[in-house]
């Protein structure tokens, strides 16, 4: 998890970063069904599910969620593989190859066309992107879905009443990434010391939660064993003294 963090932080801070000086596969592909559900901000867990349920997405979801991708670390060939594997569902090999889709993802790595390195999309320009249309699933599920819809999602998400509600009332007063901040406070079961920027960066909070979980869970044991190592030696001195009364 540390070295996942190190990682991810990097992609999502640094500008330009030549993609063979990056280090990658930190995280894996097959990795994301759960990292999905314990890790990601509501966009991408909801543009994940899509494309894992319908097996295909349009041009504004492609571009956000491989560059989502590209900036937890994976490389280009494991996303080349994932973006095959779920569009080749309905299609075959030559269609997806002559549908361009594998184009843009070495495009988005850096190679092909101008050969630039793009970076991840940032909260703010999901929010203020362009909108999705009829059959789309990209964007901020709480700036772009309706109340009804929005509460649908959640609720498929275990979310409590509750806590949907207060989402909404926040997306409804167009505080969108606060709203995404409550929805990582409940998912991750703690406060949110940080102000959420990224999607990358809500990753990166939710891994360092789990290794400070990993670290207190280890600190507890090894105080745990201390404290019955120290009872079990004064037991035993104990029953010597006895011994010795006797």
């Amino acid at each position: 998890y540390q070295r996942r963090v190190r990682v991810i932080k990097e992609l999502t801070t640094t500008e330009q970063e030549p993609d063979q000086n990056r280090r990658v596969g930190e995280i894996s592909i097959s990795e994301l069904p759960k990292l999905s559900k314990a890790s990601f901000p509501p966009c991408m867990r909801y543009v994940y599910e899509w494309l894992t349920t319908n097996h295909h997405m349009k041009h504004g979801a492609r571009l956000q969620f491989c560059l989502f991708l590209k900036g937890l670390g994976l490389n280009m060939e494991e996303v080349r593989g994932f973006f095959r594997s779920q569009f080749c569902h309905h299609m075959d090999s030559e269609t997806y190859n002559k549908s361009g889709h594998d184009y843009m993802i070495r495009h988005l790595f850096g190679k092909e066309g101008k050969r630039q390195d793009k970076k991840a999309y940032g909260c703010l320009k999901i929010i203020t992107g362009s909108p999705p249309g009829a059959g789309d699933c990209h964007g901020c599920p709480f700036k772009h879905m309706d109340s009804k819809n929005l509460e649908k999602t959640l609720s498929g998400w275990k979310i409590p009443r509750g806590v949907i509600k207060e989402m909404i009332n926040y997306s409804e007063g167009q505080h969108y990434q606060i709203a995404c901040t409550k929805y990582f406070e409940f998912t991750q079961g703690r406060e949110a010391k940080f102000g959420l920027s990224h999607p990358n960066q809500f990753v990166v909070e939710s891994l360092e939660g789990s290794i400070s979980n990993t670290q207190n869970s280890n600190s507890s044991n090894t105080q745990i064993s201390d404290t019955t190592t120290a009872a079990e030696s004064g037991q035993e001195h104990q029953v010597k003294e006895e011994k010795m009364g006797e």
